[in-house]
């Protein structure tokens, strides 16, 4: 069965949901609002809910599988480019995984120790008594395949000694179930070797759960052919040695990834620091992608941690969560770190072609019209009359919308 989505921008939105019901890829009993009482229990100090638009972003061809990727996000211009950036990639063979690694990291920080050598020397000397340790602490999840997989020690500055423990939590982002290890190992040692804990708790550094992802795109499928490539290329370059620009450069391939952890129930925090810090890991804040002109193609690449989940937290709670499940259609965690990496990769791709060619404000200001319109009251027979006004006239203010509403 072919699973494609064809001219979905060009749709309604009633034909748009038609089109993923019919590849099986939509519900309409998880297209509803989670009852009160799961917000109340979900949050403190419940009062109301916060709605954000959810869309689809079609035709991602991963290694060799479609996938039709749920996007929650109120910026305009960021599904568009997306799904434009995806369908000019699936024409070149898609998105290659090229490497993927999944495990989760905590940290056992000691404070005021005298003795750094003792301390680094029992830790080291234990652990046998630390997998034993992690088995009692979560029995359920070694059973299943993870749990406390290694572990390090290293002397800190000052008076600190940290405790690495690297733990598989399976297909959750796993937050509990790190630090449920940690603790129980944290308070053996307190009693049995009285050394000070200062905190035990995961971190969202996660570089043991690196992904890299590349495209391989030939210039005669874009604008400007003859330079787009050394275009982007000198975009990626000089994003290398500018942290200004650098910053822009990832919160883009950010506004794809956060769009999709949101709409899949994952901590979008948490991913957002991943991919920062890791920019960072150097001493000097960095791209997350690069981009190389090579033998007269355009190779892409995105390396990044994602450390992400497909169960626990509110992902069996709220429905438009699991209806974003069932249109994604993914199975596990590396999987759905595939998806977003190549998302990722996608956005900024959308973004340095428009950069490098039309500028960013070409496609962004129409959808930004459209928003104008509709705030300005128009009716939607009337959206796109002021649309077009606003954009001739090159005033896209509110006021201006209104003046040209009261001709109508």
């Amino acid at each position: 069965m072919d699973k494609s989505l064809k001219n979905f921008y060009k749709k309604t939105r009633s034909e748009r949901i038609d089109d993923l019901k019919e590849i099986g890829c939509f519900d309409d009993t998880l297209n509803i609002k989670a009852d009160d009482i799961v917000f109340d229990h979900l949050i403190e100090n419940y009062v109301t809910t916060f709605e954000v638009a959810m869309g689809v972003a079609p035709d991602f061809l991963i290694d060799g599988q479609t996938y039709h990727i749920p996007m929650a996000t109120e910026e305009p211009s960021v599904i568009a480019g997306a799904s434009h950036a995806a369908k000019i990639i699936k024409r070149n063979g898609g998105f290659k995984v090229e490497s993927i690694q999944r495990r989760n990291i905590g940290q056992i920080i000691f404070k005021n120790v005298t003795d750094k050598a003792s301390l680094v020397k029992y830790l080291n000397d234990h652990s046998k008594t630390w997998f034993d340790l992690a088995f009692k602490a979560h029995p359920k999840i070694h059973e299943l395949g993870g749990g406390l997989v290694d572990f390090k020690v290293e002397e800190k500055a000052y008076d600190f000694v940290c405790f690495y423990a690297y733990i598989n939590t399976l297909d959750a982002m796993g937050a509990n179930t790190i630090n449920t290890i940690l603790e129980s190992i944290a308070t053996y040692i307190t009693v049995d070797f009285h050394a000070e804990v200062l905190m035990s708790i995961l971190s969202n550094l996660a570089t043991e759960s690196l992904i890299t992802v590349s495209v391989t795109i030939n210039p005669s499928h874009l604008k400007n052919s003859q330079v787009i490539a050394k275009d982007i290329e000198k975009a990626y370059l000089y994003a290398s040695i500018d942290p200004y620009r650098a910053a822009t450069h990832n919160k883009g391939i950010m506004n794809g990834i956060t769009a999709l952890m949101l709409a899949t129930g994952n901590d979008t925090r948490s991913v957002e620091a991943q991919a920062h810090a890791y920019a960072s890991i150097t001493g000097q804040y960095l791209p997350l992608t690069k981009w190389v002109e090579k033998d007269s193609m355009l190779r892409g690449e995105i390396t990044l941690p994602l450390a992400v989940g497909t169960v626990g937290g509110s992902m069996g709670t709220l429905p438009k969560v699991r209806l974003a499940r069932k249109i994604l259609g993914v199975n596990s965690a590396l999987e759905l770190m595939k998806v977003a990496a190549s998302l990722g990769l996608a956005q900024n791709f959308a973004a340095i072609y428009a950069l490098t060619t039309d500028g960013i404000n070409k496609g962004h200001m129409r959808l930004h019209a459209r928003n104008v319109a509709i705030e300005a009251g128009a009716l939607e027979h009337q959206v796109q009359d002021v649309v077009n006004h606003l954009l001739e006239v090159k005033d896209i203010t509110l006021e201006t919308a209104k003046q040209f509403l009261n001709t109508l």
